[in-house]
């Protein structure tokens, strides 16, 4: 029920509300949101570190998204995974 009113709109997320009483937002970034300034300081602290980079639900079409990939280290295995076909080859 969440899911479709989210896809439906700002208002269909009103009603939802209203209904319930409130709405719990799930630990999620929708599109066009900011990311939390967490994930900018364990990109600094953790990529460094990083021996296995797994990506999951991104097509690599936006950023930074798209550029995590690049930022570890050069020997660092990297798996995405996607519902659909995505990469860098696609472009």
């Amino acid at each position: 029920e969440l899911e479709s009113a989210v896809f439906q709109g700002v208002e269909a997320c009103k009603e939802l509300a209203d209904k319930y009483g409130a709405l719990v937002k799930p630990d999620i970034v929708f599109f066009g949101e900011s990311l939390p300034k967490r994930f900018f300081s364990g990109l600094q602290r953790d990529f460094p570190k990083c021996d296995l980079l797994i990506v999951m639900g991104t097509s690599l079409a936006v950023s930074p998204f798209n550029q995590l990939i690049s930022m570890v280290p050069p020997n660092c295995p990297r798996v995405l995974v996607n519902r659909e076909l995505a990469g860098l080859g696609l472009r």
